[in-house]
């Protein structure tokens, strides 16, 4: 048999195998969370919360065993670990104080954070618009806890602001940052 002949038979057994469903093709990173049964744009899936890094990033294990970094997606709230740049949140001043305000409203975000999350199930709900990794290559997600979006709860109580980038729950979003904004709740106390 010809190699040409080989080949173009090798071919056609693996798309016979694969319009069988004997055979599956994954693309993709390896280190992606879990795919779903069926492919959707939004999936979801059940992970512990292992430990909270700061109000907006969170560790957690899959039930395959598997660690991953989390970093919310839509929201940023004051750092804890490194120096805030006043600038990210409109109207808090660039001066000692407003960087002081901005620590102590990111130390309020990471213990609101623990308190809600820590050692706890939650549902991670992924978004087709926003991919599914960020910066460092964290996971980007939802976070759904006791049922409600943990990301939206962070945004109504004024402990993070909207972050700049794309996802389907930007205009919602926008419009909690604001009410926030407007009624001086968290983070917001500290604008002049």
């Amino acid at each position: 048999m010809s190699v040409r002949r080989r080949d173009a038979l090798l071919v056609l057994c693996c798309l016979f195998a694969l319009s069988a469903g004997c055979l599956s093709v994954s693309v993709g990173d390896s280190g992606d969370a879990p795919a779903p049964a069926t492919a959707t744009p939004e999936t979801e899936v059940t992970v512990r919360v292992t430990d909270v890094v700061d109000g907006d990033t969170i560790d957690v294990r899959f039930p395959d065993g598997r660690a991953d970094t989390v970093r919310l997606l839509g929201v940023d709230t004051p750092e804890v670990h490194v120096e805030n740049d006043p600038a990210e949140f409109e109207g808090v001043p660039d001066t000692e104080a407003g960087r002081s305000c901005l620590r102590r409203h990111g130390e309020r975000a990471s213990s609101f954070a623990v308190d809600r999350l820590a050692d706890r199930e939650v549902r991670l709900r992924f978004d087709a618009d926003a991919g599914r990794r960020g910066g460092y290559d964290r996971l980007l997600a939802y976070v759904v806890v006791d049922g409600q979006s943990f990301n939206a709860a962070l945004l109504e109580r004024g402990h993070a602001r909207l972050y700049d980038s794309s996802f389907r729950e930007r205009d919602r979003y926008a419009a909690l940052e604001r009410e926030a904004r407007e009624a001086g709740r968290g983070v917001w106390s500290c604008a002049s």
